[in-house]
């Protein structure tokens, strides 16, 4: 059985334990006669598990679903952007930004928060999701996920709501991975294994850059900030790799892990596009950018000046290179047959930033 689309406000549970209680989900699709619980691999650092929930309805229709739990005081992604309520979840319940399920299907159906921990009850989208695969994606797959993008930027640019005080801001999505992100996260949580790759990484590439380039990446995220703020604003999903978005058979793009959900230049989100999506790409960076520059001028309906759209694509590829430069350095000395031609473009797009 297929769920009706999820309403742009979900349905709030009263606590997490709601979310697994059967006369609760009745709400969603009808009398449940059983639930069957599952666990499901989650990623190693994220502070997040994830179950599967396969529930009989009492007309003998099944459901498959998916429960993901946050513990906030876990997770390095609240941490590195001080998100203390669950974003995902004020995403949710927030009706000034109810625009972003007509650029985006939502795979939401309820929620709860207790102020430590977020629960969020979801669709199963296994079946839509892209392979996971170091191979492009198909154009039109692509195009699907850049238009979806661009309209959700479109929908709310330069929008009231971007003043919501727990969206994250661009200097906390700029400094979340940069250089100085594991001696950060050290000092507030002790010794973390994931940042301890981070540090390695950027070792490794502040070592192989220009000391002009390092001097750049190494500065305080805010003042990096600084310099694009006079840049127009928008909402941006913020962690935009392929693995987040789901192609739906009806044509629509659902997305979901919204945890990094910001106010600021669609620049950071195009950057963070390029640096974690290298291997999805159909063509070159350049191309890219030009694609995504002609879809959102085309939802905006106006064509977007030279110099700051040239500004917009400086500030992507700081973005992208503050965001992952670590992880190519490492791929670099590992001898990924990919990480030569793709250190090489950011270290000579970053040159010319320099």
């Amino acid at each position: 059985m297929h769920l009706p689309p999820a309403p742009f406000a979900c349905l709030r549970f009263e606590n997490l334990d709601s979310l697994t209680q059967l006369e609760e989900l009745s709400a969603l699709a009808g009398p449940v006669a059983e639930l069957r619980r599952e666990p499901m691999p989650a990623p190693g650092f994220s502070g997040s598990t994830l179950e599967r929930m396969h529930v009989r309805l009492r007309t003998g229709e099944n459901l498959r679903l998916v429960l993901k739990r946050v513990d906030l005081a876990r997770a390095w992604t609240a941490f590195r952007t001080a998100d203390s309520s669950g974003r995902e979840a004020r995403l949710l319940a927030e009706p000034a930004l109810a625009a972003v399920w007509s650029a985006f299907a939502c795979p939401y159906l309820a929620f709860a928060s207790d102020g430590a921990q977020v629960g969020l009850l979801m669709r199963d989208l296994a079946d839509d999701l892209l392979p996971d695969a170091r191979t492009p994606l198909a154009y039109a797959q692509e195009g699907a996920l850049l238009d979806a993008l661009a309209t959700l930027h479109a929908r709310h640019w330069e929008s009231p709501a971007l003043d919501l005080p727990w969206l994250a801001r661009p200097g906390q999505l700029l400094g979340m991975l940069g250089p100085r992100a594991a001696v950060e996260v050290a000092s507030r949580q002790g010794p973390h294994p994931f940042f301890e790759k981070v540090a390695e990484g950027w070792t490794a590439a502040l070592e192989r850059l220009p000391d002009r380039i390092a001097a750049l990446l190494t500065q305080a995220p805010e003042e990096l900030s600084a310099r694009y703020a006079d840049l127009p604003r928008t909402l941006v999903h913020g962690d935009c790799k392929v693995a987040n978005f789901a192609p739906l058979p009806d044509g629509r793009v659902a997305a979901f892990d919204w945890s990094c959900l910001a106010a600021g230049s669609p620049g950071l989100e195009v950057g963070w596009y390029l640096a974690v999506n290298a291997s999805r790409l159909t063509g070159s960076k350049e191309g890219l950018l030009a694609r995504y520059r002609g879809l959102l001028e085309g939802r905006l309906g106006a064509r977007l000046a030279d110099a700051p759209w040239s500004r917009t694509e400086e500030l992507a590829i700081l973005a992208g290179a503050l965001m992952l430069l670590w992880s190519k350095a490492l791929a670099l000395e590992a001898g990924a047959p990919w990480a030569r031609s793709e250190w090489d473009w950011w270290a000579e797009r970053l040159g010319r930033l320099a």
